[in-house]
């Protein structure tokens, strides 16, 4: 996950296509703009779109001024481009799917729109309920999208699982969901279906 976070703004083209990473939709391409980066008075401008064989990439990057003050080479040394646009980019995707654990209190179903963070309250319900079919469709979104914007994805499952006050989930049990997801065939299911 990435470790920074920032203030950014993203606008698809006029004509931009939403992609589908499974669950996780973003209309590219697009810019994304992080203000005050990577200095006070500057900002970071990337160009984003889906480079074939990679996933969703920045393909252009602009240092500007907001202030009227001159750009330097060493402004432009002082981007972090990785962990930049991956910190930021997260915030402009739209995570949809349907969970459907807990039927009693729930009604079979809860809907989920943005971010792919999901509340502390449904994390601990899906961690306590285990390797089940809601919980590892759900690892499976996580591992793709982290796979899909270049972040370690067993990392990232473990750190969203973390939500805003839980403990990271340990290693050894994201790596043991993981194995179950593609043991049952789920991230096959992924690349044929999507968010099916």
């Amino acid at each position: 996950m990435p470790e920074m976070t920032v203030e950014s703004s993203y606008t698809p083209d006029e004509g931009a296509q939403t992609h589908h990473l499974g669950s996780v939709m973003i209309d590219m391409p697009g810019t994304l703009v992080i203000s005050d980066e990577p200095a006070k008075g500057q900002e970071v401008s990337f160009r984003v779109d889906w480079v074939q064989g990679e996933g969703v990439r920045p393909t252009a990057i602009t240092v500007s001024s907001t202030v009227g003050r001159e750009v330097t080479s060493t402004d432009l040394r002082n981007v972090n481009v990785k962990q930049l646009w991956r910190a930021a980019i997260v915030d402009h995707v739209v995570y949809r799917r349907m969970f459907h654990f807990d039927w009693e209190k729930f009604d079979g179903k809860i809907a989920f729109d943005s971010p792919v963070q999901l509340p502390d309250d449904i994390l601990e319900r899906l961690r306590l309920r285990g390797p089940e079919r809601a919980t590892l469709a759900y690892v499976v979104d996580l591992y793709m999208f982290a796979d899909s914007i270049g972040l370690a994805p067993a990392l990232y499952v473990q750190q969203i699982f973390a939500g805003e006050k839980l403990e990271p989930l340990p290693r050894t049990t994201a790596t043991k969901w993981i194995k179950k997801a593609r043991d049952l065939g789920m991230f096959e299911e992924w690349f044929l279906n999507g968010d099916d």
